[in-house]
């Protein structure tokens, strides 16, 4: 008796194992979850819809979205600066004797300027030195015009001299040439005669020396005088030069330092800089403007009279809107050390605050793009990409229903995406998790 009850214990444990495992699979198969696109079919291939656990209580409450035509935007955001439209610009001079100056003096930029303030300084050792010697050629040419006034004038003086001699001589020779030539030897009287015409041709070639002097004279001064005048314009020139390198506040403002491309930073103290270069400005704070760049996979997005929000990082709690009045049609490079193209960009700003605002702000210039205007689009939320890297929706008012379709899609905006098939207008789908 015990043994046959230790047999048959043997054999029910095996029998029970089994039948838990058929109950196990029995209910696999009619538990396994059901696909959301396809009721049918169940979640074991990868490509089936995600299925959607009924017994999670956030499915129930994300909210249906109805597919219809609208706008599809994207915010275009560019950086800028704030700078002013009209403003004085103070360059580097003009300096005949050099190509380049150094800037030896600054006022602190961002001073408040008043009219009449030295606010940018040159160096002028070079210049001065030139003064110096000018002075000296100048002095020179000086004494050259009083030395040629008194060489002519003794000159003349000698003249004159001649002149009276030639005459005394032949109111001599006339008075011997008037004796009677019976009472002469021939040969005296002859000598008389002769000397007579000598005197006279002596008288006349006096008179005509000095005539021919004194139509000389004139250009004999002038040539020293040009010298003495060449020297005060070079004197002229060389103060006017030294005048330059002061330059003084033609009005009050703000003083901006420029840019100093070649070492990518603004003008400071101890740079050399060409003519014509921009050293400073005083900018007319009511013409206050946002300038900024484009590059070019952006310019097509944009164009002239679009308006736009323009934020500054400096100010937070401040924005004001704006129109793009200005868009270059030809890229020039953003700065001297690099080799990037861009579009040059100027908004005008509806609002000016100069107590707050200040020139040299960084600008943010939000442009709203409107990328397809009228277009089947959903929310980006609504939208979901499977393992293959395709889009696709879920279909339904609710989880239980919920069908997942694949779409094709064009412009994507910063919250909606344009739908181009996949499902048509009036659909209702589902947040994609």
């Amino acid at each position: 008796m015990g043994i046959h009850n230790k047999h048959k214990n043997r054999f029910r444990l095996p029998a029970a194992f089994f039948a838990l495992v058929a109950a196990i699979v029995v209910t696999g198969l009619f538990s396994s979850p059901v696909s959301a696109q396809n009721p049918g079919l169940t979640s074991a291939k990868p490509k089936d819809p995600i299925p959607v656990p009924t017994s999670d209580p956030m499915l129930e409450k994300k909210t249906a979205y109805t597919v219809a035509k609208g706008p599809v935007r994207k915010d275009l955001v560019i950086t800028g600066e704030l700078k002013a439209a009209h403003s004085i610009v103070i360059s580097a001079p003009d300096i005949r004797s050099s190509f380049s100056t150094m800037v030896t003096y600054l006022a602190p930029e961002g001073s408040q300027i008043k009219k009449g303030d030295l606010i940018v300084e040159f160096d002028d050792s070079s210049l001065i030195s030139k003064q110096s010697e000018s002075e000296r050629t100048l002095d020179e040419a000086l004494l050259n015009i009083e030395k040629k006034k008194m060489d002519l004038e003794a000159q003349r003086t000698d003249l004159l001299n001649s002149i009276v001699q030639a005459e005394s001589q032949l109111k001599q020779d006339e008075l011997y040439g008037k004796i009677s030539k019976d009472l002469l030897p021939a040969n005296t009287y002859q000598k008389y005669q002769l000397n007579l015409e000598k005197s006279k041709l002596s008288l006349q070639k006096a008179k005509e020396q000095y005539d021919n002097f004194l139509q000389s004279y004139d250009s004999q001064m002038k040539l020293v005088e040009i010298n003495y005048s060449q020297a005060e314009i070079n004197m002229k020139q060389i103060l006017s030069d030294i005048k330059l390198l002061k330059v003084y506040a033609p009005q009050d403002g703000i003083l901006i330092y420029g840019d100093n491309w070649a070492s990518n930073r603004k003008i400071q103290e101890g740079d050399t800089l060409f003519h014509g270069m921009e050293v400073a400005s005083l900018p007319d704070l009511s013409s206050m403007q946002v300038e900024g760049y484009v590059y070019d996979t952006e310019y097509g997005s944009i164009t002239t009279d679009t308006y736009c929000t323009v934020f500054f990082d400096a100010l937070p709690s401040f924005q004001t809107g704006g129109k793009i009045v200005s868009l270059t049609n030809v890229a020039s490079r953003k700065g001297f050390a690099t080799e990037q193209k861009v579009f040059h960009v100027i908004v005008k700003l509806d609002k000016v605050d100069s107590q707050i605002m200040k020139p040299g702000m960084t600008a943010r210039i939000d442009i709203p793009v409107v990328l397809a205007p009228d277009a089947l689009s959903v929310p980006r939320e609504y939208l979901g990409i499977d393992s293959n890297g395709n889009y696709y929706v879920l279909a339904g008012l609710n989880a239980k229903e919920a069908d997942q379709q694949p779409v094709m899609v064009g412009a994507v905006g910063d919250r909606m995406v344009e739908i181009v098939s996949g499902v048509p207008a009036g659909a209702s789908l589902l947040p994609v998790f």
